[in-house]
């Protein structure tokens, strides 16, 4: 099996992305978009505004072989509820090879390594099957639905502590 490990990336590293640039000894996928611009301006502006909470707004870059073959994290700091939302993707010619569900993995033991999480949240469109089998296959359980402005109506799916 591919060694695949997870990197929480910074500022200079997400500016990289952005600009198509090499970051460090990894590989960039060629004609692939590890993640969308809007993502990544995100993240930069979060960690410039907010840099005490790097540890929620640092996307982590998914490596398996030096190449990076996609993207997840915390799509926002902990709710009041003690729950944090995830989110990933995986470049296209590296998906259905398991690498997002080992992805959700590590995030799941980050989220929950932190004091106070209780549950972590995710949501897929009701066509996204390969999504929904990857929280399924992390323990997640279907809660129900929820109106998205971009992408209408999402399934919620959440993991307890513990379950």
């Amino acid at each position: 099996i591919n060694m695949l490990f997870t990197v929480k990336s910074n500022i200079q590293q997400l500016t990289a992305l952005l600009n198509n640039q090499q970051i460090d000894k990894f590989r960039i996928p060629q004609n692939e978009e590890i993640a969308p611009s809007f993502l990544l301006e995100f993240a930069i502006d979060k960690l410039k505004l907010d840099s005490d909470n790097s540890f929620w707004w640092s996307p982590r870059l998914i490596v398996v072989d030096k190449l990076i073959v996609g993207m997840c994290g915390f799509k926002n700091l902990p709710q009041k509820d003690d729950s944090v939302e995830i989110g990933y993707g995986i470049i296209p010619s590296q998906q259905s090879k398991g690498f997002a569900t080992r992805a959700v993995e590590v995030l799941l033991t980050q989220a929950f390594s932190q004091i106070g999480i209780k549950s972590v949240i995710a949501h897929t469109t009701f066509s996204n099957h390969p999504s929904q089998k990857v929280l399924q296959k992390n323990g997640f359980i279907k809660q129900g639905s929820t109106m998205n402005t971009d992408d209408g109506e999402l399934l919620i799916w959440q993991k307890y502590k513990g379950s």
